[in-house]
């Protein structure tokens, strides 16, 4: 699949797997709008990106209930239609169980980690209907597995907003079978500010796996993949 002209957006964009699938999609011939919650480092990762092609940064905080209407409103401006939405920007907090969790993370994190990919999809879907076929990735994890859940139950609130993800990922691609293909994404244990420095895999093959599956046929949808190579949620 040729990625050339197509209009992308990548949220997180100012590192990690956003910010190599950014790169990669910049090389392909992609255009891409991409968000930071940090003004700076998006600066910095824009200037850098510039230098590859066509890339607009967007400042977005998506702890920022208002956010996600914001940034649709930005695409809005910039195309008439959009090809691809990354649903790459999330968080992570590591506590061993819900008790040293406390009762308030899980808001916050589900107001990121799942409420922002449903409100941007549902607020761009005009523009993705209009698009090339148009498809949503949510960049999910292995952690929010069915199994992972219950083989290793720490850091359980970002286990189960990846878990709810993959459940939002099946439904839009219900809904919208047909009109936009909708799947979920495992980067893998990788080398960012969320998986560690311990992490096997670096940024960049996380990147290259945004790529892969936006590059399987259009007809696939409402699936967890690994790359090209589908899992289960």
């Amino acid at each position: 699949m040729s990625f050339k002209g197509k209009r992308i957006v990548i949220t997180g964009a100012s590192r990690g797997v956003g910010y190599h699938a950014a790169r990669l999609f910049l090389e392909a011939g992609a255009e891409v709008l991409g968000t930071g919650r940090d003004p700076e480092r998006l600066r910095k990762a824009a200037s850098e990106l510039k230098a590859l092609g066509a890339f607009t940064p967007v400042v977005a905080d998506f702890f920022d209930p208002a956010a996600p209407k914001r940034l649709a409103e930005a695409v809005g401006r910039q195309w008439g239609a959009l090809d691809l939405l990354v649903n790459n920007a999330g968080v992570q907090t590591y506590k061993k169980d819900w008790m040293a969790e406390g009762v308030d993370l899980l808001e916050r994190q589900l107001r990121v980690n799942v409420l922002a990919p449903h409100e941007l999809t549902f607020h761009l879907l005009p523009l993705l209907r209009n698009g090339d076929e148009p498809r949503v990735i949510n960049v999910s994890s292995g952690a929010g597995t069915r199994q992972a859940l219950i083989e290793t139950p720490d850091m359980p609130t970002y286990r189960l907003t990846k878990y709810t993800l993959g459940g939002l990922t099946i439904l839009w691609a219900g809904e919208l079978k047909g009109a936009v293909a909708v799947n979920a994404l495992d980067p893998g244990w990788l080398k960012t500010d969320l998986g560690g420095p311990n992490a096997p895999g670096e940024p960049v093959d996380g990147g290259h796996r945004v790529l892969a599956l936006a590059a399987l046929p259009f007809e696939v949808s409402g699936k967890f993949f690994y790359g090209d190579q589908e899992i289960r949620f």
